[in-house]
């Protein structure tokens, strides 16, 4: 999925949602909110505190994630009311080919090669949190970070920054001018010892920086990302998507889950998985055991972490039929275009509000939402509709954003309520 980029101020944003959140109907209204909220409670509690703290947010999933459109506006959204400790995870998706957040872009001089947590034949099987990994042959491989100021849009105000790579040797060195420099060994399991996580400190917020590692080996350099602070109190938000991905990638590469729960120490991990499982031969049962899977790797390594499952959108399959029409003396081949129900994402979306609701866990039916508000996300749908627009997912990450405010708003009454009862 390619989307253009998202060429939007901070006004510009939220003028987008004045006009079309007005015209939210009471049903879609009432069907926004999240089930089981009272399993965020823990969160929130961490959430009233964000002006003294830094409260990490990780947001999983799939392609609906990978562009940034849509985390993006709720990370957005959340750090207007609860302040902004900077920008969360990023990764040259630029230098691996693919789309991704275009606030942000790497630069490098040299060529990358690049494994995904859904590729089949991966020259390693350690992905990092990102579950992507850039590799190198160069003895000298250079990176460059630039942020983009130009219309205030998310936070690229670096004051600290984690790299995480592995030179392949004991014997490497890292200079970023401007920058001090502490260097560790990463904490992912199942990778090699010479694994490093490079802590760098600004003197002054900077959006841009330059990378130099130098070594002396054979042994392929590998990048994973990076996570960027701003030095700031509030919240960390950060969004990890690969285009095609499915709980059974994060399942069978569960050295990433691990990794994100130990890189990014999340208080709130929202999961947004299950498209693709409806576009391919999904078992039911199966397909809740992944779920189940995924959940309880998050609980062993992170379990004071609050979870949100979110259910896929409405996706459509595509039908096209061929017809030939007569253009001068010459006869043409066009076709039309039905779209039509997916009947495999209401399976997918009942497996996930079940899960949840049997498992006292919070779950954002956006599926719901989606197809009451069928209105308003008509002009939200790219050509496939599978996938959003840039509108569409704007609105999504919204929507997500107003249901997570909701329920904490709500826990604010109900600790009011106790608080009172005890005088």
């Amino acid at each position: 999925m390619n989307i253009s980029s998202w060429n939007t101020s901070k006004k510009g944003i939220i003028s987008l949602f004045t006009g079309v959140l007005t015209t939210i109907s009471s049903i879609a209204v009432g069907q926004n909110g999240i089930a089981q909220d009272t399993a965020l409670y823990r969160f929130f509690g961490a959430l009233r505190k964000s002006d003294s703290n830094v409260i990490s947010v990780l947001h999983l999933g799939d392609s609906h994630i990978q562009a940034g459109f849509f985390p993006f506006t709720t990370a957005f959204f959340l750090q207007q009311d609860f302040g902004s400790a900077g920008r969360g995870w990023v990764f040259p998706y630029n230098l691996a080919n693919t789309n991704g957040p275009s606030d942000y872009r790497w630069n490098s001089t040299g060529r990358w090669d690049v494994d995904r947590i859904i590729d089949r034949n991966k020259s390693t099987e350690v992905l990092g949190p990102g579950a992507i990994v850039l590799t190198s042959r160069n003895d000298a491989p250079t990176l460059a970070f630039n942020g983009r100021q130009d219309d205030e849009r998310m936070d690229n105000n670096v004051r600290q920054a984690e790299l995480f790579y592995d030179p392949g040797t004991d014997d490497s060195t890292i200079s970023v001018p401007g920058a001090g420099v502490d260097i560790s060994h990463a904490p992912f399991e199942g990778g090699n010892p010479t694994l490093r996580k490079a802590s760098l400190t600004f003197a002054a917020p900077v959006q841009s920086f330059q990378v130099r590692w130098d070594r002396q080996n054979a042994q392929p350099f590998r990048f994973y990302g990076a996570l960027l602070q701003n030095g700031e109190n509030g919240i960390l938000y950060s969004a990890v998507g690969i285009n095609g991905a499915m709980y059974q990638h994060y399942n069978e590469n569960n050295s990433t889950l691990i990794a994100e729960m130990e890189v990014m120490q999340p208080q709130l991990v929202i999961i947004s998985l299950g498209t693709n499982e409806a576009y391919g031969s999904l078992n039911a049962s199966a397909f809740r055991t992944q779920i189940d899977e995924a959940v309880m790797m998050v609980r062993k390594y992170q379990p004071k972490a609050s979870i949100v499952l979110t259910t896929p959108p409405e996706c459509k399959r595509v039908s096209k039929r061929p017809y030939r029409r007569k253009v001068g003396k010459k006869y043409k081949t066009y076709y039309r275009v039905a779209y039509y129900p997916n009947p495999y994402i209401a399976v997918v979306t009942q497996q996930i509000m079940s899960y949840c609701r049997e498992n006292g866990i919070a779950c954002w039916n956006f599926n719901g939402v989606n197809k009451a508000m069928a209105k308003n996300f008509a002009s939200g749908w790219s050509g496939d509709h599978i996938h959003f627009n840039a509108r569409g997912y704007q609105l999504q990450g919204k929507l997500l954003y107003e249901a997570l405010r909701n329920s904490y708003d709500k826990f604010l009454k109900v600790e009011k309520t106790h608080k009172n009862l005890a005088e």
